[in-house]
């Protein structure tokens, strides 16, 4: 039987997926997941390091899954002085939700190249939908992808995130640079509810934080 509750208008924990996109996305809370696609290694690394420096500067936990090795404490440290993260290696569906089981409550999980882990089915999405609410996890999902049909941004999300429904924030990233400037091209696709207005698409100088991890 579904559990019925009366919403609170209470402070939860959330940290900033990414400083700059605080304006249009937000701050990201607790029992709450995201879907991201990045296109180039550089949008990828900004996520990634600025959304695990921004929880462990808020000392909140923090842990980084993957199936690979790619993981660079070096590059962690040109937002944070902590080190505190946890890592995991991760191989199928399986492997993500065993790891969610045992992650502390109000935790930051970040989970890189997510669409290659094997066995996903729409019921184990659910599955890890439920952790995320019980465990009140700030979870990401990302996946970096050179091969991404601009045209039909929806039809990836199923492809790469199967049940794109159940994800509060839906986004791609994308960096160029001109002239040793640089800027994150964003397609917002779903985002809270109180920033609804800004699904669409962004373009926002980000010079410093790139010139961080290419110096």
């Amino acid at each position: 039987m579904p559990m019925f509750f009366k919403p609170e208008d209470a402070e939860t924990r959330s940290i900033e997926l990414l400083d700059e996109l605080t304006g249009l996305v937000g701050s990201f809370e607790g029992g709450s997941v995201s879907g991201i696609i990045t296109t180039d290694a550089l949008s990828q690394a900004i996520l990634q390091y600025s959304t695990i420096a921004n929880a462990l500067n808020s000392e909140v936990p923090a842990y980084y899954l993957a199936p690979t090795n790619s993981f660079s404490l070096k590059l962690l440290s040109k937002l944070t002085e902590k080190k505190d993260i946890l890592l995991g290696r991760i191989y199928s569906m399986d492997d993500l939700l065993g790891a969610l089981k045992t992650v502390k409550e109000d935790s930051l999980v970040f989970v890189s190249s997510f669409s290659i882990l094997i066995d996903k089915s729409p019921e184990d999405m659910l599955a890890l939908r439920r952790i995320v609410d019980d465990k009140n996890l700030m979870t990401v999902l990302s996946h970096n992808t050179l091969e991404l049909n601009e045209l039909d941004l929806t039809g990836e999300f199923r492809r790469l995130f199967m049940l794109p429904e159940l994800f509060e924030l839906l986004m791609v990233m994308r960096t160029n640079s001109y002239r040793g400037h640089y800027r994150l091209n964003l397609s917002i696709i779903k985002a809270p509810p109180e920033f609804i207005r800004n699904i669409g698409e962004h373009s926002i100088p980000i010079d410093s934080k790139a010139k961080l991890f290419l110096e």
